[in-house]
């Protein structure tokens, strides 16, 4: 019989990390002389921002698929509205699996692009890379978690509320990592996955910012 663990992140402590995350690396490279910022304008900053953590959540998605023999268990949604972009695996994958799921954004989107855009003088993707860092912090946090739970331990999501549902036939109530508390444990047996969620959902509210984001952009780029 195997338990289920629910982990959910300290926003708290979170929020300060990623932070600090995308200070420290703008303010070394100033110190170094590289000027790191663009004279692009706001609105194409934001959509270009919103473009690279949509491609993070599709990465995630990517790593669960490797992993997934059902590949309708996969679900990806946006709602700006709750600041909230996601990639779901509704079916559970080994902990070898999800630490490859949760990595591959890091690694390709800010380890790989970081120096490529420095080498290659790309401001934009350089800052880029540095807010994808930043915005990884959960996936690091969960990370470390993971590498301390026992070799048995599957990831899984039931629904689509922030946190993070691994399971396994060990007592894992007693394992602790910096940023993240257990909140909710029991039989794994007695807890469904939510079905109503759609494989591609985009809720009204954020089609519209998307909209203006882009209309603004394409302005932007008209009057420039």
């Amino acid at each position: 019989m195997k338990n289920y663990y629910k982990y959910e992140l300290n926003m708290l402590v979170a929020n300060i990390l990623s932070l600090v995350m995308m200070i420290v690396p703008i303010v070394i490279l100033e110190i170094i002389g590289i000027n790191v910022y663009t004279s692009l304008s706001n609105g194409f900053l934001l959509i270009s921002l919103l473009i690279y953590f949509i491609i993070h959540e599709l990465l995630h998605a990517l790593g669960f698929s490797l992993f997934a023999k059902n590949k309708k268990s996969l679900k990806f949604g946006i709602k700006l509205e709750k600041g909230v972009l996601y990639a779901l695996c509704q079916e559970s994958i080994s902990k070898y699996g999800i630490i490859i799921s949760l990595l591959l954004p890091l690694v390709l989107l800010s380890f790989v692009v970081f120096p490529i855009s420095l080498l290659l003088k790309l401001n934009l993707l350089t800052l880029l890379s540095i807010a994808n860092f930043g915005g990884a912090i959960g996936d690091i946090l969960m990370f470390f978690l993971i590498i301390k739970e026992p070799k048995d331990i599957e990831y899984i999501d039931y629904n689509s509320d922030i946190g993070m549902y691994l399971l396994s036939k060990n007592d894992l109530s007693n394992i602790k990592s910096f940023g993240l508390k257990l909140t909710e444990s029991g039989d794994s047996k007695n807890k469904r996955t939510d079905e109503s969620i759609k494989r591609l959902y985009v809720s009204r509210t954020s089609a519209i910012i998307l909209a203006v984001l882009i209309f603004i952009s394409i302005v932007s780029l008209i009057i420039d």
